[in-house]
This record gives structure tokens, C-alpha cells and sequence, in this order.
């Protein structure tokens, strides 16, 4: 597999879906291993954020990263999700606003303005991380894991029956299932009990029916266009790992599987990984 990074630059704006002000993002291409990088452009200096798991700040409701001096950027899952989905490994993405724009929930749009722009191949190979050892990290009954595989697959399955919902466990293979038809359009989700837990705790104020499928207490969507898919939540979940996964700053070979998968425990189980070089090798 060799680098690419974007054929033109790309440009979208919306709203926060946890601040609810407007935000936008700059897309520019970039040179073979520069890697993703954020840049704080609303702010002054020291505004330069790398997309990596050892900038990770804040992995409650979404993915928040923030460099030495302070300066953060949230809710970067589902752009960094589209970008890993395609193959893009080097990208300046220059940002105003506090957070990425939550624009219709998923990674859709940026997945569209990526195609639209074009995907251009660099003449170096990208660097793979390929797991060597069974990794597991657990948060009571939830848990995740990393494996051994010739391929990056996720599979995991959810239990939301106390919300009325009810899931089967779902899977994606990067070797052959389409990320773009796929994972790319499912949008966040919510429960319409955890409302005024959110608004309490300054969360989700962003959040629309436009933005974000909320289910009643039957497990029904409120949304007037119902579902993408029957499994809607669950592929969302698929697309969260993809994008927090991607802050390894490899495309890894290996199997994730889970139980109730959150963020926070994304996050964890990329410690775990880089925390003995013996888990991993980094192989062409």
C-alpha cells in the first residue's frame, strides 16, 4: 500500500454537535509522511495539533485531542475516520472553531468531498503496524481486544436493551467491504432518556434530529427519514473505532473485536498496544 493524500483542497462548515457553534475545516493535501495534522488557524501560535493517540485529551462523547500548549480540537472521529476509510495518510486540515462540524452525523460529507476532490497516490509505501499478541483492556462488563490477522477487521456487538433497542453484532473487513457505501453514512446516535443528562453536563448542545438519530424509550427513531440501515448504530459504532483506530498513525493489521465499545476504551487499547514493542511490528 502506497501514501496518498488529497487530490485538491476541500472546504465544509457547520456546528459543533457538543458546543453548538460554528466550526469549519480546511482540507490541503500534503507531502509523503507529513501525516495528518490539525492547525488551530482561528487561534495564534502554537496552534499545531498531530492526529495521534498520544495527543488524546478528553474521550467522553467523542474524540478530543490537544497539543502542549493547551490548544485542542474535538470530535475529529468521523473526518479522521473518512480519511483513514480511503487511505489518506497526510493532510494539513486547518480548523476554526473548537471542534470539527458535526455536519450530518456521519462521515458522509467528508467522504463525499474526498472523492470529489480526488485521491492522489504518493510514490512511498505506507508503514503498517501489523499486531503480533492478543490484547484485551476492560471497563467493567465492556471490553475490546486486538488480535493477529492479515487484514484490519472490526467486530464487535452491543447491548441496548435497557433503552429499548434492540442489535445484532456487526462486522466490517477492510479487505473487502466498501467503506464508503457502508460505514461512511451511518450517523450518531442517542437516546432521547440521556437528553437532560446532556444538556446538564454541556453536551450535545449542537445536537439536532438533522444531525444525530435519537430513539424514544421503544427503541424507536425519531427522525422523519428513519434509519440508513437496520443496523444503523451499530455501524456507527464501526465507524468511531475506524477513525479513533487511525490515531496509531499506521494502517494496522489486526482484528478489533468488542463488547460495548466506547472511545475512552478505543483509546485504551491503543496504550496497551504501544506500551511493549514486542505487541507489534512495523513491517512495508
Amino acid at each position: 500500500m502506497f501514501q496518498a493524500t488529497l487530490g485538491a483542497p476541500f472546504f465544509v462548515e457547520g456546528c459543533g454537535v457538543h458546543s453548538g457553534n460554528p466550526c469549519s475545516v480546511s482540507a490541503f493535501p500534503a507531502s509523503e509522511d507529513h501525516g495528518l495534522i490539525f492547525v488551530r488557524q482561528d487561534l495564534g501560535e502554537n496552534n499545531i495539533i498531530e492526529a495521534s493517540y498520544k495527543n488524546i485529551y478528553e474521550i467522553a462523547m467523542c474524540t478530543k485531542l490537544s497539543n502542549a500548549h493547551g490548544l485542542a480540537v474535538s470530535t475529529v472521529e468521523h473526518l479522521l475516520a473518512a480519511f483513514a476509510g480511503f487511505g489518506i495518510a497526510n493532510a494539513i486540515l486547518k480548523v476554526s472553531g473548537e471542534e470539527i462540524p458535526i455536519l450530518d452525523g456521519s462521515a458522509a460529507p467528508f467522504a463525499h468531498s474526498i472523492l470529489s476532490t480526488g485521491i492522489k497516490k504518493q510514490p512511498s509505501k505506507r508503514k503498517v503496524l501489523k499486531v503480533l499478541k492478543y490484547l484485551q483492556v476492560e471497563d467493567d462488563f465492556r471490553w475490546v481486544s486486538l488480535s493477529p490477522d492479515d487484514n484490519f477487521s472490526v467486530h464487535i456487538s452491543c447491548d441496548f436493551k435497557k433503552n429499548g433497542l434492540e442489535t445484532r453484532p456487526a462486522s466490517f473487513d477492510f479487505s473487502k467491504d466498501d467503506f464508503a457505501k457502508e460505514i461512511a453514512p451511518a450517523r450518531t446516535f442517542g437516546f432521547l432518556a440521556d437528553v437532560e443528562f446532556l444538556r446538564k453536563n454541556n453536551l450535545a448542545r449542537g445536537a439536532t434530529l438533522e444531525n444525530t438519530v435519537v430513539f424514544d424509550e421503544k427503541g424507536l427513531p425519531l427522525n422523519a427519514d428513519k434509519l440508513r440501515f437496520p443496523d444503523e448504530p451499530m455501524r456507527h459504532k464501526i465507524l468511531d473505532i475506524i477513525g479513533d483506530l487511525s490515531l496509531s498513525g499506521y494502517q494496522i493489521l489486526g482484528k478489533f473485536e468488542g463488547f460495548c465499545p466506547s472511545h475512552k476504551m478505543n483509546h485504551q487499547i491503543l496504550e496497551t498496544l504501544f506500551e511493549n514493542p514486542n505487541n507489534f511490528a512495523i513491517v512495508p
